[in-house]
């Protein structure tokens, strides 16, 4: 894409607006800002370009560090896949709540195109293709070791790194001698690559019962490739229909006035998958559903019941942990799976903060929903945290 064109120099800053390709020039010249405390984001999906554009506004300097580009799930993601809230709920930006129907859920590519656009008018430098290995604790603040050198001290790091770099496996794993297919939900770039699993009447299994699980069965099934669907526990369905839809609409609103009026709130965040054709093809027995798989052997799949199954593959629809990899393995977790933390700042590790991350605030965290005011929310108390420094 043009905006991601190579500046040359590698890195930008202030007086013209792109991005960094690379990792030139690491080291922080800290004279830039003449005692300015600056902040490290590592990550550039949405949430560390919402927190960017957050520090833009309190005027706080900041370094963004991306191991591969910007919007990288988002490129990765099939083309016709949908967010889950409306436009108006998802905007990083209030100014872009209006630019078509606020009540639609955009395809991933156009969410991608707002993306990039909101990156473009950051001020701090954002280096792409350049991956944080190690945090090191340093007088004053925090270093970054990257892929080509180090950089800091920084004031405070925030780790923006999400969930989708890191699919979650089964758990217990399951055991296979390879003659089945077996490959995670993560790695279908575009839906079309499905029809390479096709083998007679043998079934794609997924393995899964949420939003995922849903829209591969959709998937294969609209591609007349047989399927079936392996769970631990029953289905659930979201409702469907006009009624529900209307219901949905306002619920985005009620789900913004309760935050308002309950701050703070966490709850389960998980969303059940979506009823309408996906729960037909489970009640008409297009899809069936079947019990754990215990083991892969012969090209069959053994299952927990005794059963055995003939598969063309095994498709995982497992969900995503939390990628944490760059902070020590005795660090604590809560409920949610993310490390323990008081106002976005991880226990015990003063300066390194969080964002994107299930329950940090509210049971809204982790979506794009919530990520744009938890950016307002960690940029005001970095400025605090700074001036309480000085």
């Amino acid at each position: 894409m043009a905006s991601l064109a190579s500046l040359g120099a590698g890195e930008t800053n202030g007086s013209h607006r792109g991005f960094a390709i690379g990792c030139v020039s690491l080291g922080l010249r800290r004279s830039l800002f003449r005692g300015i405390r600056v902040i490290a984001i590592i990550g550039a999906g949405p949430a560390g370009i919402s927190l960017a554009a957050a520090l833009d506004a309190v005027g706080v300097p900041y370094e963004v560090f991306e191991k591969e580009q910007i919007g990288h799930t988002w490129r990765a993601a099939p083309a016709d896949l949908r967010v889950l809230s409306p436009w108006w709920t998802d905007v990083l930006h209030p100014r872009a709540m209006f630019k078509g129907n606020p009540f639609r859920k955009p395809l991933a590519g156009e969410y991608l195109d707002h993306l990039l656009a909101t990156a473009g008018t950051l001020r701090g430098k954002v280096h792409q293709s350049c991956a944080v290995t190690a945090l090191q604790r340093v007088d004053g603040g925090w270093m970054l070791q990257a892929t080509h050198g180090a950089a800091g001290p920084f004031a405070a790091v925030v780790l923006a790194t999400g969930y989708f770099s890191m699919p979650r496996q089964p758990d217990p794993a399951i055991p296979t001698d390879g003659s089945v297919r077996v490959l995670h939900a993560s790695a279908i770039r575009d839906y079309a690559e499905l029809d390479a699993l096709r083998d007679g009447a043998r079934p794609v299994v997924v393995v899964g019962r949420r939003v995922t699980a849903g829209q591969l069965m959709l998937e294969l099934s609209a591609r007349d490739i047989p399927c079936a669907i392996s769970v631990r526990s029953p289905l659930e369905y979201r409702r469907h229909g006009l009624l529900a839809d209307a219901r949905e609409v306002c619920y985005f609103f009620w789900e913004t006035l309760e935050a308002w009026l309950k701050p703070g709130l966490r709850r389960p965040s998980f969303p059940v998958m979506e009823g309408g054709r996906t729960r037909e093809l489970v009640q008409t027995g297009r899809v069936k559903v079947m019990p754990r798989i215990r083991k892969i052997e012969r090209g069959e799949l053994f299952l927990e019941d005794g059963s055995r199954l003939p598969a063309a593959a095994v498709l995982h629809a497992t969900g995503y942990q939390a990628d944490l990899r760059l902070l020590t393995d005795g660090v604590r977790l809560d409920e949610y799976g993310v490390p323990l933390h008081s106002n976005f700042e991880i226990s015990g590790m003063s300066g390194i903060h969080l964002l994107g991350f299930d329950n940090l605030y509210d049971h809204r965290s982790r979506y794009l929903r919530g990520i744009r005011a938890d950016a307002r929310r960690l940029a005001s108390k970095l400025v605090e945290d700074s001036r309480l420094s000085k």
